[in-house]
């Protein structure tokens, strides 16, 4: 299965990104998928125009970050909590597909923020995002609060406690996602 895990933020010294990092590195250590981390501070898209479909001059890259979409059975989406809802980044590059991307994919939500409660409205908000392209929201949202304690700069957990949270939401966003990806595999295969 291919993992896409987006990092929402694109602000200078951003904290979140250490939770894609560290999410990368514990789907590569626990499990056979692939990940592949979709930063969104790198695409650095411009405000949407048009979706991409009827896009006459596509920014750059968009197509790349397209494809990669597509190619992938399963989505994180990991975004901090910007003023009571995740970042602008994040709904900018989803606007520019289309709904079916994303349709009948598993995406897990994951908020991020310094304070304490970790970005709950966010990953709320998220959720809604995810139930609007389509898709089917893990139930089970992972927040992260006081990420700088939490995590290094590479990612590296340095909160041996947190690591049953993250096990927790992992285990029920596999779940869920290998048995779409199973359905959809044998809908394919009926229909091949």
């Amino acid at each position: 299965m291919q993992i896409a895990i987006f990092s929402a933020s694109t602000r200078l010294n951003r904290q979140s990104h250490r939770v894609t990092l560290a999410l990368k590195q514990w789907i590569e250590a626990h499990t056979s998928h692939r990940a592949e981390i979709l930063d969104l501070a790198e695409y650095r898209f411009p405000v949407l125009e048009e979706v991409l479909s009827r896009h006459p001059n596509p920014p750059d890259r968009l197509a790349d970050f397209a494809r990669r979409v597509r190619e992938s059975d399963a989505f994180l989406f990991v975004s901090p909590e910007y003023n009571g809802g995740y970042t602008a980044a994040l709904k900018n590059a989803v606007d520019y597909l289309k709904e079916r991307e994303f349709a009948h994919k598993v995406i897990g939500v994951v908020s991020v923020s310094a304070g304490a409660l970790g970005g709950i409205r966010a990953a709320l908000a998220m959720q809604q995002l995810v139930l609007g392209i389509a898709g089917y929201p893990v139930p089970q949202m992972l927040t992260v609060g006081q990420v700088q304690q939490r995590f290094d700069e590479q990612g590296k957990l340095l909160d041996a406690a947190f690591e049953k949270n993250i096990q927790q939401f992992m285990d029920g966003f596999l779940w869920l996602s290998e048995a779409v990806c199973e359905k959809r595999a044998s809908e394919l295969a009926v229909a091949g």
